[in-house]
């Protein structure tokens, strides 16, 4: 009887403090803290969140929280923390675009899983490279685009990721894949490399340290990388 007496005071202390922990004025939110974002305003996200000041701090659907900011195409990952008594702490991972595609007088910018973050104008000033020679009919800000040819999106993408991993991203202006059997880059200062759409990690090490070169020389023209043996030149 007496251990049976005991599982009950313990149950009501139990009952008791959580009643407490839910009804006490001291764990009402007092302070909504983001910290992650670059381009989503602070209070874009609180109001996405559909967290309200004065709202018990224990009352909170974390899942129905995360499922609710993820509307906006440009959150990848977010990390709710309680900060007891009175403050949330929101961790945002925002999408970042790698690269546009026109699509009817504006852009489609994707991030590297070819999620769609956004349509942005033509004189949106984003200097990202531009994706040329894809067909693809429908689409859905905050799903990743579908093309015709998925074969020749994994080679883009795989594109992106050599020249990401040089450090060559920025130098790119276009990547024109029109012709699956040669990918066509050219830089921002009008260098066209012809890489064809073999040995392409090993082709775009090479061709950064020849653009490099010619851009000191102030070159201009196409580095032909279709075949096997050295690289081409053509000046223009």
């Amino acid at each position: 009887m007496k251990s049976w007496f005991k599982v009950f005071v313990l149950i009501l202390i139990i009952a008791a403090l959580i009643a407490f922990l839910l009804s006490s004025d001291l764990f009402k939110i007092k302070n909504i803290y983001v910290t992650g974002n670059k381009t989503v305003p602070k209070d874009d996200i609180i109001k996405i969140s559909n967290i309200q000041y004065s709202q018990n701090i224990f009352k909170l659907n974390s899942k129905k929280i995360i499922k609710g900011m993820f509307e906006n195409p440009k959150i990848k990952a977010v990390r709710i923390k309680r900060v007891l008594p009175s403050s949330i702490a929101l961790d945002i991972i925002e999408r970042e675009g790698v690269a546009l595609i026109p699509y009817l007088g504006s852009f489609i910018n994707i991030d590297e899983e070819t999620m769609i973050i956004e349509v942005i104008s033509l004189e949106t000033n984003l200097s990202l490279p531009k994706i040329l020679g894809i067909t693809f009919d429908d689409f859905k800000i905050g799903e990743k685009l579908k093309i015709q040819n998925e074969d020749q999106m994994n080679m883009i993408m795989d594109t992106m990721k050599y020249l990401k991993n040089i450090e060559m991203i920025g130098m790119v202006a276009t990547i024109d894949a029109s012709d699956a059997s040669n990918i066509i880059i050219t830089t921002r200062n009008n260098i066209r490399i012809f890489l064809g759409n073999n040995k392409l990690d090993y082709k775009i090490r090479m061709a950064k340290t020849i653009v490099e070169d010619l851009t000191k020389d102030n070159e201009v023209g196409t580095i032909d990388m279709r075949h096997e043996g050295n690289p081409i030149f053509k000046r223009d």
